[in-house]
């Protein structure tokens, strides 16, 4: 019995890993929504901000979420098969960065560095920003 149960858990395993992405490299698996700081104290402290796609609809789960000056790495897994992606923009419209289009549990993801201020996530496939998929992104 145990050999017919041990394939079964790897397959199980394995399953879990794939379900989970391929995105490189964070020894932590955020389970807090908005912001997950990757170590606390001073300034500039690397951090992981989840703002995931809507299950349906041209939305995100989030439409705000907050951050600390520094080296932020945004993440938006995409459970729809209608492709989307993570971008974002300063006040002046500056585009800093933008993930891959995934879709069906891929992760889009960005790492920038930001000071104080304002900012606007959004998904950058012509029309979906103009439909409402964005937010806003503090960072003090």
């Amino acid at each position: 019995m145990v050999s017919k149960r041990h394939p079964l858990l790897l397959l199980t395993v394995l399953a879990t890993l794939v379900a989970a992405g391929c995105g490189g490299g964070s020894s932590s698996s955020s389970s807090t929504p908005a912001t997950t700081p990757a170590a606390s104290g001073g300034g500039g402290a690397a951090q992981t901000v989840k703002i995931d796609v809507a299950s349906s609809g041209l939305a995100f789960d989030e439409t705000s979420a907050t951050a600390k000056a520094g080296t932020v790495t945004i993440t938006s897994m995409n459970p729809q098969s209608i492709q989307h992606d993570i971008a974002l923009k300063s006040s002046d419209g500056s585009v800093l960065g933008t993930g891959s289009l995934v879709s069906d549990g891929g992760v889009s993801k960005i790492t920038v560095d930001v000071t104080p201020g304002t900012y606007t996530f959004f998904c950058s496939v012509p029309g979906h920003e103009e439909a409402g998929m964005k937010g806003t992104l503090t960072v003090s």
